[in-house]
């Protein structure tokens, strides 16, 4: 564990400080953080590399990526609401089960993006 405060600014870990976490664990909260961050921007993940073991998910544009105990998927859903046609996009990271072994081992940021919004976003 390191003595000097490390907080994350923004993501699903913002405003938790891993220097209390060992070294190891705060490079996967790093990394995975990271990553979330960049699939909301519309960028492909940093750290993790495209999981060769899986295919396309149904719609074909829904990608799996796996990281340091991590993998990460980026969900690319055409949906329509209202008449409104798009997408449903973003992260969704799952941990191991020995990293994270509770209930809960997910975090996630979903939402509706017009086609045209998505467009822009992944440019």
């Amino acid at each position: 564990m390191s003595n000097a405060a490390e907080t994350l600014e923004r993501g699903p870990f913002s405003g938790i400080d891993i220097s209390k976490c060992s070294e190891e664990d705060a490079h996967t909260i790093r990394t995975a953080n990271e990553d979330f961050l960049l699939v909301q921007e519309g960028k492909k993940p940093k750290h993790a590399t495209l999981n060769s073991k899986t295919t396309p998910i149904i719609d074909g544009s829904t990608t799996s990526y796996l990281g340091s105990r991590y993998e990460i998927v980026v969900i690319q859903s055409p949906s329509t609401f209202g008449g409104m046609h798009g997408y449903i996009y973003g992260p969704i990271v799952t941990f191991d089960r020995e990293f994270a072994p509770s209930s809960m081992t997910t975090v996630n940021s979903l939402r509706f993006y017009t086609n045209e919004q998505l467009k822009k976003l992944r440019c």
